[in-house]
């Protein structure tokens, strides 16, 4: 299973709009508020293309080539109970539209999204450019990223160690890095063990012919969990893929 994590929508042979509701407050736990609004579509016959919802704000990706008057749909719209406002724009681009202003946020700070080729580029880069300890490059960059994904996640969960680390877990594969399943756990004494399948950094050393071990995957671990206990930890990897 996958998910777009930006608004964007393709309609080939259509015409896109996006509608952008906001709601009141009350909206968040309210029921029956996106029936409302989906039985508007029904009633003028609108494909309805991609849905994007964060908070009390929601993006709708419609095919409106069937339409002869967007200004009465927003109409319609703007009566339904706990909508605060709504607008619907014409794409620029009849088949193709990516709705610009709504920053990816993960727990309130902005995320910065790169395309798996993005990343293949800066970890060929470094290990092209720096010819004396690469490893060791990108390893000090996984550090610095796990003990800042700590931090963030210790001011925006305020969970406990165990319950923190379970949501850690789950981000780890929903960001993209790799899917994680967690083989052992016991925080004290220390002894911790991950099955990583299809791991981002794994994945771009072996198409590039490096029979290496992750650096920028284990600092990233090693990094956090030295930041979430305050002491230095050391993540091994034992079995890798590209060695075989």
């Amino acid at each position: 299973m996958s998910f777009e994590p930006i608004p964007i929508a393709t309609c080939e042979g259509g015409r896109i709009a996006t509608i952008l509701i906001e709601f009141s407050f009350e909206a968040k736990y309210a029921i029956g508020v996106l029936r409302d609004i989906a039985e508007i579509m029904v009633k003028w016959s609108i494909p309805i293309i991609k849905v994007f919802n964060s908070n009390t704000s929601m993006i709708i990706f419609i095919d409106s080539s069937g339409v002869g008057d967007l200004k009465a749909i927003e109409h319609e719209i703007r009566r339904v109970k706990y909508v605060r406002n709504v607008e619907i724009q014409p794409s620029d681009v009849e088949t193709v539209e990516v709705f610009p202003y709504a920053i990816p946020k993960i727990y309130g700070e902005r995320v910065v999204i790169l395309r798996e080729s993005a990343l293949k580029s800066l970890i060929n880069a470094i290990w092209e450019n720096l010819k004396v300890a690469p490893q060791m490059m990108l390893y000090i960059i996984g550090r610095e990223m796990g003990e800042s994904y700590c931090e963030s996640h210790r001011k925006s969960m305020k969970l406990n160690f165990e319950d923190m680390l379970k949501i850690a877990e789950k981000l780890f594969t929903a960001t993209g890095y790799g899917t994680l399943k967690n083989v052992k756990k016991c925080l004290s004494p220390l002894e911790v063990e991950y099955h990583i399948y299809d791991c981002v950094e794994c994945k771009i050393n072996l198409e590039a012919g490096r029979r290496v071990k992750s650096s920028l995957i284990r600092g990233i671990i090693e990094g956090y969990y030295s930041k979430l206990l305050n002491r230095e930890v050391e993540c091994i990897e034992e079995e890798c893929i590209t060695q075989g």
